[in-house]
């Protein structure tokens, strides 16, 4: 992949040009946050990653290339980001938790010049580079002029989920990441605004915490542990002044669930990723009713974020779920029937999406890439779109609203189900806080049982109990033949339900199908 030149540079767009700009303009300011260390200045943070640019330059780093780096989130991390994409290049961040075959097959999709590791890669030329603090880098720094790219260039891969299992490559380009902020763009970003970095480095919201921040004038907050803990939170808002948070539902979930008075002192929390769950959203707004909570919805195949939701306390109570809001800055979203075309409110269509927060593709997969992200014709104009696989509906005020995912509708003994009809009856019932359907499959491969795991309200219901209710309420080929009751959904590194987990703890005797809270958060 080559970096684009057939335009003037926009230094709002390009990641590393918006921090140096930052860093020029206040170097003082703060920008890395870290426990039991001083704040990271931008020009501290600008004259490290010169330093780590020089070097890479040395050792063949170039406009267009992907460097894996198999670093520990931490402030030197951000350098060496910074760094690579000052070079032109783009980064893929491995993470260090991931078992060696992972990193190996990984590294054999990308097939690097280079790679940045703490110790010896199994493929490529490595740079061994030891931990030191960025200032310690900053010191030798020198002379280094940024490689001009256009924001169309790419900047970063991320990793998700494949069907094949291993992951697929995303890649994504410096505009997709920048687009989202600055002065029209989301708030509780900027000169005097703190972030959490708590999400894994392969995944898109690293970014979002990360870069958000540095390319609007913030600080990033980088978080040392796997995951970001309640009493963790309460003491980076009143440490480092943390004042914007983005959480997984099943992590928001946890944390009003554990202490609903963690929040106290954010001015914006976002959450998202998977569908809310209207008790805890309703938990929340009592608690804190004067902190804007949003919902937020986005594949990492455009990046981040896709729509978003001030969240209205009578949206807890549509029978459809808590709406997924409007397109964020850069995005537009069209909803798109079987025969192609845009579909009128309020009927259900296909979620895809247009504009500058697309991926450029499926890094080494030309087929998928040209599969996901074709170009269709909308009103009369090629526009190149992702297809999400997700349905939706947007109403009649151009809200959109999610209505799950074509492959969640299974087929048992002849019956077609959608799983989230499941859901949506069951959330209804007293003593259910939330839940997740599932198919269980056989020896044979073929969906032999459905499964409902639930997490309890205070009014707690045993799991026959909650099955005989269903039954009350729904066909007999849609009542689960069997219903777990869970402390906490297991959550992966990524901080979503853990499906894999879930479905083993679904066939486990219903005596031993509660996880501990160290279990919920386990990657």
């Amino acid at each position: 992949m080559t970096a684009s030149r057939a335009e003037p540079v926009d230094t709002g767009q390009v990641i590393h040009l918006a921090v140096l700009g930052h860093a020029a303009a206040r170097p003082d300011a703060p920008a890395l946050a870290a426990a039991g260390q001083p704040p990271i200045s931008y020009g501290d943070l600008a004259a490290a990653a010169r330093t780590y640019a020089v070097e890479l330059t040395r050792r063949g780093v170039r406009s267009g290339q992907v460097v894996p780096l198999l670093l520990p989130r931490s402030p030197q991390l951000a350098a060496v980001e910074l760094a690579v994409l000052m070079c032109g290049a783009a980064y893929a961040n491995l993470d260090v938790r991931w078992p060696a075959e992972r990193h190996t097959a990984v590294l054999d999709m990308i097939a690097p010049d280079l790679v940045v590791a703490r110790e010896p890669a199994p493929a490529g030329a490595c740079w061994v580079l030891a931990p030191e603090d960025p200032r310690e880098a900053a010191a030798r720094a020198t002379a280094f002029a940024p490689v001009v790219v256009d924001a169309t260039a790419p900047a970063t891969v991320f990793f998700t989920s494949g069907t094949t299992g291993l992951p697929k490559g995303v890649v994504i380009p410096h505009r997709a990441v920048s687009r989202l902020f600055g002065p029209s763009g989301l708030p509780g970003f900027g000169p005097g605004h703190v972030t959490p970095q708590a999400a894994p480095a392969p995944w898109d919201m690293y970014a979002f915490e990360l870069w958000g921040q540095l390319t609007s004038g913030g600080c990033s907050a980088l978080v040392a542990e796997d995951h970001l803990l309640p009493e963790r939170l309460a003491g980076l808002i009143r440490d480092a002044g943390v004042d914007t948070l983005w959480l997984t539902t099943s992590l928001f979930n946890l944390f009003v669930d554990e202490d609903v008075d963690c929040f106290t002192g954010l001015r914006v929390v976002l959450t998202g990723g998977e569908r809310l769950s209207p008790t805890h959203v309703r938990a929340f707004l009592d608690a804190h009713p004067g902190i804007p909570l949003r919902n937020g919805y986005g594949p990492a195949e455009n990046c981040m974020l896709t729509t978003t939701r001030l969240i209205r306390r009578e949206d807890c109570d549509l029978p459809g779920g808590i709406p997924v809001g409007t397109d964020v800055p850069g995005t537009r979203v069209l909803l798109l029937g079987e025969d192609g075309q845009r579909c009128p409110p309020d009927v259900p269509g296909e979620i895809c999406i247009a504009g500058r927060g697309l991926a450029l593709g499926y890094l080494g997969a030309p087929e998928l890439t040209a599969e996901k992200f074709p170009t269709v014709e909308v009103d009369g104009r090629p526009v190149r779109i992702y297809r999400t696989g997700d349905i939706g509906v947007v109403d009649r005020g151009g809200v959109l609203h999610f209505r799950g995912r074509r492959d969640r509708q299974i087929k048992l003994g002849g019956h077609r189900i959608e799983l989230g009809e499941i859901e949506v009856t069951a959330r209804r019932l007293a003593g259910v806080r939330d839940c997740v359907a599932l198919p269980l499959t056989g020896a044979d491969g073929a969906v032999a049982r459905l499964a409902l795991c639930y997490t309890r309200d205070g009014a707690a219901k045993d799991p026959a109990e909650v099955r005989a209710q269903l039954a009350a309420r729904l066909p007999a080929y849609l009542v689960p033949a069997v219903v777990r009751a869970l402390d906490q959904f297991p959550v992966t590194a990524n901080g979503k339900v853990d499906a894999r987990e879930l479905e083993r703890l679904a066939r486990r005797p219903a005596r031993s199908n509660r996880p501990a809270r160290a279990a919920a958060q386990a990657g």
